[in-house]
């Protein structure tokens, strides 16, 4: 026979059930208290300018491909933004590293940032989503794409399905020097799949690129953490630097040293479908 428990036991133990309880019922609670919130979506819908939300305004480079002279031609309000450009370097504004680019502002940590898109791996140059803030110093996160990356090796490999793949940068700079680019967090590496295979972008397909950006003190070395994905399939993480302050956002190309050689005619049209951005739980 189990010995009788005392009054007081049996007191304590029904307040022990009742502690455990109301942590659960707390738990729970909190679970559900977080709701992640669409604070900006723009489907292109509407020619011209995009509107979306209250407080993001919108703006344009045309460095590339002075031919996009307006919004209109950008945005002709068919579903879709038009990013294009050519491979003559004669018609560029900027002799440099010209971009072409739409462009909002202004989203800080604690938000999901989603580009859907195609045509963004075209050789010579890097399509991206990056945010990106200057002042005496300078915050940037990128996701850079480029069919074969001029600084990773092997160079020359094949870029095309089924075999070939594209290769990307995933980029953080906080607080960061206009003159050395310190500190710095960078990664270059290819693509890869569910299954962490190779792929190649450069397939007329639409992709998710998503940028998960949160700033906090870990108190272990870690200032934050920005979560890399490209059609759901997390490709890289930085811990730091993370920058913690608000940031435009930008798609769209650009020429750079990295990037190689503008080997092909005619045009090039980066097809936006959707961009979004949304809290996330920090």
């Amino acid at each position: 026979m189990y010995p009788k428990l005392k009054t007081c036991d049996c007191l304590l133990f029904s307040l022990t059930a009742i502690l455990c309880l109301l942590l659960f019922i707390s738990c729970k609670a909190k679970e559900k208290k977080f709701e992640s919130q669409i604070i900006m979506f723009e489907d292109f819908d509407k020619p011209g300018k995009p509107l979306s939300d209250v407080g993001f305004e919108w703006s344009f480079v045309n460095d590339m491909y002075p031919n996009q002279q307006k919004w209109e031609d950008f945005v002709p309000g068919d579903g879709y933004a038009y990013i294009t450009i050519d491979a003559e370097t004669d018609n560029d504004t900027d002799e440099t590293f010209p971009f072409q680019t739409i462009s909002f502002k202004n989203i800080g940590p604690g938000h999901r940032l989603v580009m859907f898109a195609k045509g963004i791996a075209v050789s010579g140059v890097g399509g991206f989503i990056f945010t990106y803030n200057e002042d005496t110093t300078f915050d940037e996160i990128d996701i850079e794409i480029v069919p074969d990356d001029a600084g990773t090796l092997p160079e020359g490999h094949q870029t095309n399905p089924p075999n070939g793949w594209t290769d990307a940068r995933f980029n953080s700079w906080s607080n960061s020097s206009l003159s050395d680019y310190k500190p710095e967090g960078s990664f270059k590496k290819p693509v890869i799949n569910s299954k962490g295979r190779k792929i190649s972008l450069n397939d007329d397909m639409f992709h998710t690129y998503t940028i998960e950006w949160n700033h906090f003190q870990g108190g272990d070395g870690r200032n934050g953490k920005i979560d890399f994905y490209i059609d759901n399939v997390l490709q890289q993480t930085i811990t730091t630097p993370v920058p913690n302050g608000p940031s435009d956002v930008i798609m769209g190309f650009r020429q750079m040293s990295w990037t190689g050689l503008l080997n092909w005619s005619g045009t090039h049209t980066m097809l936006i479908d959707w961009v979004k951005a949304e809290t996330i739980e920090p």
